[in-house]
């Protein structure tokens, strides 16, 4: 009987303790095997989630890449991405193996600036010259990118996503509307040269003597033309201080009310600044025609000839 209660107390304690142990390693073994499923739950959760958004971007009309690491592994490529890089393999691989012409271009430190900084880079119309394996050509294109750093759970930046939208077609084509605007601008400056020179050369003032200068006239007179003699006539006279104005009609091949009064005005109007004007080159047949037309052109010096009017004009000077 000592024995049993000899046994009994130095065994007790111990037991106790043992089993206290037990229940604690339990009841830590419950809360693992609880956080284990939730982490898993999470993850299961984050992988769905990762999933999802993966065949979201893939339905993407735009580019969209993703990176990861600081020598940017290919971790994600939707086939937009696929056809406007073609003919390469991408997952998996670094960037500048699988896409060496971004190094060349300077998008490589693009890339590391976003990585270090965590600062998006974004750009409108960024040109890219994209080479072609499958053809061994290079083609320029352009591109509205974003370039955003990728975190972790905890922040930490892990990776850099591209997201693009092509704008080759539409650049091209503004390019196209650039150059054929300008093309008809220069069209433009040219057909006005020419018509400052045709209006030069339809009304030209030619000095022959000092105080004499002559006009003759080739071709219609319409009633732009005809506004376009006398302000000829009226500035040459002014500036050269003219006291003689020959008026040549040789080359007018008919005459009508129009031309006839333009003659008669642009007469009247140098004859008001202090000068004379003098009707060279009156044919036969123009002179029947003013007549009928009931021109009056007293008090206006007319000679058959280019030669005998400007006889006249020296001669009077």
């Amino acid at each position: 009987m000592n024995g049993e209660a000899v046994h009994g107390d130095a065994s007790t304690p111990e037991i106790a303790a043992a089993r206290q142990q037990i229940r604690a390693l339990e009841s830590a073994l419950d809360e693992a095997q609880a956080a284990l499923a939730e982490a898993r739950a999470a993850l299961d959760e984050a992988r769905a989630g990762y999933q999802s958004l993966c065949e979201v971007l893939s339905q993407s009309p735009a580019p969209i890449a993703i990176w990861q690491g600081d020598d940017f592994v290919y971790t994600f490529v939707n086939p937009a991405y696929r056809a406007a890089l073609p003919g390469r393999e991408f997952l998996g691989r670094a960037l500048v193996d699988a896409a060496p012409e971004t190094k060349e271009q300077g998008h490589l430190d693009l890339f590391n600036h976003v990585y270090r900084t965590g600062n998006p880079f974004i750009a409108n119309e960024l040109p890219v010259a994209v080479h072609d394996p499958t053809t061994g050509r290079e083609e320029q294109r352009w591109f509205n990118v974003v370039y955003a750093p990728v975190r972790n759970g905890a922040g930490a930046i892990v990776g850099v996503c591209n997201f693009s939208v092509e704008l080759t077609d539409q650049v091209r084509a503004r390019q196209a509307a650039e150059a054929k605007a300008e093309e008809l601008q220069r069209s433009a400056e040219l057909i006005a040269a020419q018509r400052e020179t045709i209006r030069a050369l339809g009304t030209p003032l030619l000095p022959l003597a000092p105080g004499v200068l002559a006009m003759p006239l080739v071709g219609p007179i319409d009633t732009r033309r005809s506004e376009q003699i006398i302000e000829e006539l009226l500035q040459g006279v002014a500036d050269e201080g003219a006291s003689t104005v020959i008026l040549d009609v040789t080359g007018v091949e008919t005459i009508d009310t129009q031309a006839a009064n333009a003659m008669i005005r642009a007469a009247q109007a140098v004859r008001l600044l202090g000068a004379r004007v003098l009707i060279t080159g009156i044919q036969p047949a123009m002179a029947h025609v003013l007549v009928q037309l009931g021109v009056d052109l007293r008090g206006i010096a007319t000679f058959s000839t280019l030669r005998s009017g400007i006889a006249a004009a020296l001669g009077a000077t």
